[in-house]
């Protein structure tokens, strides 16, 4: 049995993680101690081994980053006798090979079936998400399933339960709360705050986040960051995927630590065998990217900038990049808050997260363009400033605004959808028709009068294919990004096309009906008899629909505006309700 397979008594893995956490502290604090100073106290002999192989893991963790490089034949001379404990402590166990294949839902259900196991929510490099419910709490959680491989390595199995404890102790409004954690048949799991609404990364592929919505954002990430620093944690992976917003407008960081857990924090290499998107590195600090030793919390700093970066301008500051204000109409003063945030050099960034929100809300609170930001350097870690109040409440009204808004916005493009398609299915109806005509014609190329209904319904055929493609070219160029006057704009000219496409379409099959019959072969329309009587009630027909029409619309009428929109049809009067919403919350 290795050491992985003992199972202990909870106060024994308690006092266990408060003798790994006083070394740590001591490391940390620039006074080293020993192992054997540790283990030397009152340790029982069942906790020894555990308490051990976790000491000397941190001891060589330390020493690396000093610059020192420990072997296992030196630990095997420290502690004879207990290497078994050695041994596993540094064998890399089983290496991660594959693709992550997330585990199905009945899977789940055998393994947790306390929970009803939703349905799978996401799925990246670092696990799994499902969506499920507690019934004895009547509550919604987020269960996040970690890579199977990681079950059979020794090295993550004695982190798991200390790093997880002290995730769990974050609590913070903008941190996600971890309820529980643990593993079930080497299946390494986190019960989560189920957070409904979308990740940063969706909104800002939607095109869809406004200056102001990233000022919004940013205090709150600067809160969860410098409370989790506070604390001694280093989220070490911040990126738009892992920065959550509910819907009524609240941030949220997910996923705090759990790089360190999965031993990702500083090689890339370690990062690609673990199948992490290559993306994270874009958004990894310098010192993260080189594989220091050394990297503490302002490589969350970095990578926020990044994030602010990418939430401001769209792209991401790579190479020599230009400053935002020459991307964007933002306050040029923003320029040095995220630029000092990017600096290569740790000691050159802000030193604290709190610093970067008391200059964000500096910026926000004042008017005048020609006051210098805040110095960072004045600024202490837990200051908080009674003129932020004001703007917080307004940056969290923001943050609320950008969900509704978005929202509001995927109603309108829903909306939408049924008349694009209804426009797909006329592109069918006119190919049909122009087949229809060429059938007509061009076996009876010797009759005048089915060469000339065969030619008529190719020609309307065309028309038809032409005008659903206007109007469907047209709902695909609204940018639902763009202020809500220019998206009228856009769907006022999209109705436009649509309802001139009616009349020729729709009115004029007062007269189309009789080359389509003989298309047909019912040539009996053209009797002299019929014909007559046909012509004379289309072309009334055609007459009164155009004069009825032309007067419900015109301009001087009052109820033209509504009359256009019962002809447009539901789908358009249903964006059109959906805008009016956002006029009138006066969300632009």
């Amino acid at each position: 049995m290795n050491i992985r397979q003992k199972n202990l008594p909870i106060a024994a893995l308690e006092r266990i993680d408060d003798l790994c956490a006083d070394f740590e502290r001591k490391w940390q604090a620039g006074e080293p101690p020993t192992i054997e100073s540790v283990i030397s106290g009152e340790v029982s002999s069942i906790e020894r081994d555990v308490l051990l192989a976790e000491l000397i893991v941190l001891d060589i963790d330390y020493r690396r980053r000093r610059g020192e490089t420990p072997t296992r034949q030196e630990y095997l001379d420290r502690f004879p006798g207990v290497s078994q404990a050695i041994n596993d402590a540094l064998d890399e166990g089983d290496k991660p090979s594959g693709e992550f294949a997330p585990p199905t839902v009945d899977r789940l259900s055998e393994l947790f079936p306390s929970l009803e196991i939703i349905e799978l929510i996401g799925v990246g490099g670092m696990g799994a998400v499902y969506k499920a419910r507690q019934p004895g709490l009547d509550r919604l959680v987020a269960l996040k399933i970690l890579p199977e491989e990681f079950g059979h390595d020794v090295k993550f199995a004695l982190r798991f339960t200390r790093e997880a404890r002290t995730l769990a102790k974050l609590s913070h409004p903008n941190i996600v709360s971890v309820y529980e954690f643990g593993n079930v048949e080497d299946t390494y799991y986190f019960l989560m705050d189920f957070v409904d609404g979308s990740t940063l990364r969706d909104v800002v592929k939607a095109r869809e986040l406004a200056p102001q919505h990233a000022l919004a954002i940013v205090p709150h990430l600067c809160d969860a960051l410098q409370y989790a620093h506070d604390k001694g944690v280093v989220h070490r992976d911040i990126k738009p995927e892992n920065i959550l917003i509910a819907a009524d407008g609240t941030v949220k960081v997910a996923d705090f630590g759990l790089s360190r857990i999965l031993g990702n924090e500083s090689h890339q290499e370690v990062l690609t065998g673990t199948h992490q998107v290559m993306g994270t590195l874009r958004y990894m600090a310098p010192e993260q990217m080189q594989g220091a030793h050394g990297v503490d919390h302002r490589a969350d700093i970095y990578s926020l900038g990044v994030v602010f970066y990418e939430m401001l301008t769209g792209e991401l500051p790579i190479g020599r990049f230009a400053a935002p204000s020459e991307k964007v109409e933002i306050d040029v003063r923003l320029d040095e808050v995220v630029l000092r945030t990017l600096e290569k050099e740790p000691q050159q960034r802000y030193q604290h997260a709190s610093q970067i929100k008391s200059d964000v809300q500096s910026i926000t609170d004042t008017k005048d363009r020609a006051l210098p930001p805040v110095d960072a350097s004045d600024v202490k870690p837990h200051e908080e400033r009674e003129t932020g109040t004001t703007s917080l409440a307004q940056q969290e009204l923001a943050g609320r605004m950008l969900l509704t808004r978005r929202q509001l916005m995927e109603r309108v493009e829903d909306s939408l959808r049924p008349l694009f398609r209804a426009q797909m299915l006329q592109v069918i109806i006119g190919i049909a028709l122009i087949g229809l005509g060429a059938q007509c014609w061009a076996r009876n190329t010797q009759i005048p009068h089915r060469v000339v209904c065969g030619v008529i319904l190719h020609v309307y055929g065309v028309i038809v294919i032409s005008q659903a493609l206007l109007v469907c070219t047209r709902i695909k160029r609204i940018d639902y990004s763009k202020p809500v006057l220019d998206i009228r704009s856009k769907l006022d000219s999209m109705r436009s096309g649509y309802l001139r496409a009616g009349v020729i379409i729709g009115f004029v099959w007062w007269l189309m009906w009789i080359p389509a019959a003989v298309a047909v072969g019912v040539d009996a329309v053209l009797h002299p008899n019929s014909l007559i009587v046909s012509l004379a009630v289309g072309i009334v027909g055609f007459v009164v629909s155009l004069w009825l029409y032309w007067r419900a619309l015109k301009s001087g009428n009052t109820a033209a505006e509504s009359w256009r929109r019962r002809f447009a049809g539901e789908s358009i009067r249903s964006a059109y309700v959906a805008l009016d919403e956002i006029e009138a919350a006066q969300i632009g």
